[in-house]
């Protein structure tokens, strides 16, 4: 791994967590913390459409639109939905730190599950008992966080 990816990576992370603030902030302007999701896939959709057409010069061949999984065509915006609506919703009651706490905490575990069982086109990565301790530093960190 190249360690110059780690600031951009966690650049990343100051965009998840300022996504939902603002997001939340949003739903508790308009009285809906639900609405706030539909206006962030709205945006992103027509960002990214711009993104895509300003970047991409040739559409997929049908034969590649054929050979994706079908689940891959509803899993991302669907997971996506959930992720950000349960953000949404959980962040006045967790705190910012707590919820990104367990929110990395759950993806650093499942990620683990998906290297150690090579699921989903992961290359298979064996849960080795230092990886199953860095989860369980993490978890440790997260629950002091949210009890602190």
């Amino acid at each position: 791994m190249s360690w110059l990816l780690a600031p951009l990576a966690m650049l990343c992370g100051v965009f998840v967590t300022t996504q939902i603030a603002s997001n939340t902030l949003l739903g508790e302007s308009l009285g809906n913390l639900y609405l706030p999701a539909a206006v962030n896939m709205l945006v992103g959709f027509c960002f990214t459409s711009v993104l895509v057409w300003a970047v991409t010069d040739t559409a997929p061949a049908a034969a590649m639109i054929r050979a994706a999984p079908w689940w891959t065509w509803i899993a991302g915006g669907l997971l996506g939905t959930m992720y950000l609506t349960g953000s949404i919703l959980l962040a006045p009651k967790l705190g910012a730190a707590a919820l990104i706490g367990f929110v990395v905490s759950g993806q650093l575990i499942w990620g683990v599950l998906l290297d150690h069982f090579g699921w989903i086109g992961f290359e298979q990565h064996d849960a080795s008992v230092a990886r199953l301790i860095g989860c369980g530093l993490l978890l440790g960190g997260v629950f002091l966080i949210a009890k602190f």
